[in-house]
């Protein structure tokens, strides 16, 4: 049976280089940019094999680095896998135990995981400074790897259930939260106080090295280094670390099997006879039809309200070097931050749709409406929190003179963010959730495909917004004509890039709305 499901999910791969041919493609170029970017990480861990105290330092400092990854980003950026969810086979009378273990090795049968082991080969070369310290490598990078797995897929069960409610979805968002405004400064605050960057890290190095983040990975170096005591004790920690997150899993495969749980609530009700909501409160016009529905779904759907939660609060992150070191200018950029994630974050808005996008084909939505539609409700979001992180920006910052640049960039990114969004949800959608889904998780073989898509979408709206970026680096370094400009060229870029990119977007639209319709249905 554990076979049986490592093979599943092989040719669940696999079938993912099977859908439309620019899927595959981007896929592709996802997997080659990513496996270089693994391999150069690698080699770098790799050439520290001379050096055992820097590679100490490094090997412990990244793993612990990359268990808090595995933890976290499967739950706040790229999801945790449908394929991997223990109460997808509630019906199949699998015992519990080779359920978890068949689970727990599929896990490694994908991009993320093999990415890891990459990186462990390079653990174990710069770790083998002796024999010993070889077969110390050789054995705690795989203790390693698995708790890694182990503790992501148990916290990814653990945040499948808690988003079934309000309630557990205010906990994620308000963990969220926690991780940025308490977490972080914590270990800008401990910088400081190590004096310099090298004592930081020799610090967190002693620390992590005796919590469960660090015993597998400092065990190589102690031994290499001449601790052998301390490295076979940590190695004994890591190997009861992972019995420990072993048992955990297979605590949470019982639990979901014995009652799996969804994320929609049967007793959720919708609206009152004859109540249109959003719909009944906007103009009789199609372009506000789409929009109606779209801030119905921020009103209703998790995955919207996870975005719409995160996006435009996402620069107050800017504040923490501001308040904890010298950096007076970072909040220059708030402005701009949040123009550039508010117009970005719609470049898969179509992907939500799922198969709902059927009305606006059978109705013969125009194109114009429904790109237009799509970016109302985000507009309505961006002006006040654009314009208010502007201004709050120049006022933390002392630089008055500089509102004027600030405005245009952010002006600029934002109408790029929309052109290239309006363009790329149509041309290059990407897997996601589907309606009834936790928010936090993908589609198996959707990372490749994500991966290039935002990336087009991020480096696009960059580089449209550059000669804007020129003008306002002028502005800031001192060029005493460059602001007012500054905001006349982003009027001009942000308002004539939105207008291009509604307009491509519509014809594209046009002539591809029945094909994008049915990958959205096959997906």
């Amino acid at each position: 049976m554990v076979a049986h499901l490592v093979r599943l999910k092989l040719d669940l791969l696999r079938n993912s280089l099977r859908r439309s041919r620019a899927q595959a493609i981007g896929m592709i170029l996802g997997v080659l940019y990513g496996a270089f970017v693994v391999v150069a990480l690698a080699v770098g861990v790799a050439v520290l094999r001379g050096e055992p105290d820097v590679a100490r330092l490094v090997v412990t400092i990244g793993g612990a680095a990359g268990i808090v990854l595995w933890i976290l980003l499967p739950i706040f950026a790229f999801g945790s896998d449908p394929t991997l969810d223990p109460g997808r086979f509630a019906t199949f009378s699998i015992p519990p135990r080779q359920l978890a273990v068949g689970l727990l090795l599929s896990a490694f049968v994908g991009l993320p995981a093999i990415a890891s082991m990459v990186l462990g080969v390079g653990v174990v070369i710069a770790s083998s400074q002796t024999a010993l310290s070889t077969v110390t490598a050789l054995v705690a990078v795989p203790i390693g790897l698995l708790t890694a797995v182990a503790v992501s897929r148990w916290v990814s069960s653990l945040a499948t259930g808690a988003v079934s409610s309000r309630r557990g979805r205010d906990v994620t968002a308000t963990l969220a939260v926690f991780l940025l405004a308490v977490v972080v400064p914590a270990a800008s605050l401990a910088g400081s106080a190590a004096g310099d960057w090298g004592g930081f890290a020799e610090t967190a190095a002693d620390v992590l090295g005796w919590t469960p983040l660090g015993w597998a990975w400092a065990a190589p170096g102690d031994v290499a280094t001449g601790d052998l005591a301390i490295g076979v004790l940590r190695l004994a920690l890591a190997a009861g670390g992972l019995a420990v997150a072993i048992w955990l899993w297979d605590r949470a495969v019982r639990r979901q099997v014995v009652a799996p749980r969804g994320v929609v609530r049967p007793g959720s009700q919708g609206a009152a006879t004859g109540d249109l909501g959003v719909l009944g409160r906007v103009p009789d016009d199609a372009t506000w039809a789409v929009a109606a529905r779209t801030l119905t779904y921020y009103a209703r759907d998790p995955r919207y309200q996870v975005s719409m939660f995160l996006t435009p609060f996402a620069p107050l992150a800017l504040l923490i070097p501001f308040f904890m070191s010298d950096i007076t200018w970072v909040p220059l950029l708030m402005g701009p931050l949040a123009a550039f994630l508010l117009g970005w974050s719609e470049h898969n808005s179509v992907s939500y749709e799922s198969t709902a996008f059927w009305m606006h084909v059978a109705s013969g939505v125009r194109g114009r409406s429904d790109r237009l539609g799509r970016l109302l409700p985000s507009l309505l979001i961006a002006v006040p929190f654009v314009s208010a992180y502007s201004v709050v920006g120049a006022w933390l910052g002392g630089r008055w003179d500089l509102l004027p640049a600030i405005v245009g960039l952010s002006a600029a990114l934002l109408g790029a963010g929309y052109a290239i969004s309006s363009i790329m949800s149509i041309a290059l959608p990407y897997p996601v959730p589907k309606p009834g889904e936790s928010p936090f998780q993908s589609p198996p073989g959707a990372a490749g495909m994500t991966m290039l898509s935002q990336s087009v979408a991020g480096l696009g709206t960059l580089l449209l917004g550059a000669p804007v970026f020129a003008l306002s680096l002028l502005a800031w370094t001192g060029t005493s004509w460059a602001p007012w400009p500054a905001l006349l060229a982003g009027l001009a870029v942000g308002v004539g890039a939105f207008w291009l990119g509604l307009r491509l977007g519509a014809a594209l639209y046009e002539r591809r709305a029945p094909d994008l319709l049915l990958s959205l249905t096959v997906d």
